[in-house]
């Protein structure tokens, strides 16, 4: 892992200094004020951003650095389940109200009328997995605060779309860097996972990901789908260019 700017720790320092505001009246007031914003702009814009943070899709997402960096996509993989447990683990447990289910017609929905399993937003943690992995993990900083932009987008979407409050996007953040962070340090002290049967199942894997969202998936977004197919068929074409290789090179697992 490269040493990270200080500023990409910035994001999770606010999303933990946020929860205990927006835990009262100001979720609610920040929630309406926000929908109520983006709604101003076009459905479908919310609708592929949005579905960066289905599960699926963020799988596909992994294709592409799996050339170079198999490390980062083993991680992101790993990280994938505590963030799994984190997620589901406290929306069973909370089992707290969505935006439609409180104010109702107040909300601007697209996609499904969701009303239980509010906090935290799955969708933000699954995009924050794949952002800090990636933000911790790539040489490039010059591409770090790109991925956390939009990352951020992906979250704001939620709230955009009517699914999920304020809180529950600032929960998500902190779920997915928190699984991010267990994700790299799996990643690096288990390299019999590098290995290139291991490696080459994952690339399988990930393959048929790409392929179901390209012929056949119902992200609950139909205003996404042709913005999910071009997705995946970017994604399988830059697997099928030449030059491909599952090796890691020494530096990358320093």
């Amino acid at each position: 892992m490269t040493r990270p700017s200080p500023l990409v720790w910035l994001l999770p320092v606010a999303a933990l200094v946020l929860l205990w505001p927006l835990s009262g009246p100001a979720n609610q007031t920040w929630f309406l004020a926000l929908n109520g914003l983006a709604a101003r702009l076009p459905d479908v814009l919310w609708s592929d951003l949005t579905v960066l943070g289905d599960t699926l899709v963020a799988l596909c997402l992994l294709l592409p650095f799996l050339r170079r960096r198999p490390d980062l996509v083993l991680a992101a993989l790993l990280a994938s389940l505590p963030a799994t447990l984190l997620s589901h683990g406290i929306k069973d447990g909370l089992a707290l109200l969505r935006p439609f289910a409180v104010l109702g017609d107040q909300v601007h929905v697209i996609g499904p009328y969701l009303k239980a399993g509010s906090f935290p937003s799955g969708h933000t943690t699954t995009i924050f997995v794949l952002a800090t992995v990636l933000a911790l993990g790539l040489r490039a900083r010059g591409a770090v605060p790109a991925l956390l932009v939009l990352a951020l987008l992906v979250g704001l979407s939620r709230i955009a779309v009517g699914a999920h409050w304020p809180l529950d996007v600032a929960g998500g953040l902190l779920c997915g860097w928190l699984s991010g962070l267990i994700g790299l340090y799996l990643a690096g002290r288990f390299k019999i996972l590098q290995r290139p049967a291991v490696l080459a199942g994952v690339r399988g894997f990930l393959v048929a990901c790409a392929l179901v969202l390209l012929v056949r998936y119902d992200s609950g977004y139909p205003l996404a789908r042709s913005f999910e197919q071009a997705l995946a068929l970017a994604v399988l074409v830059f697997h099928l260019l030449p030059g491909w290789r599952l090796r890691i090179d020494v530096e990358d697992v320093k």
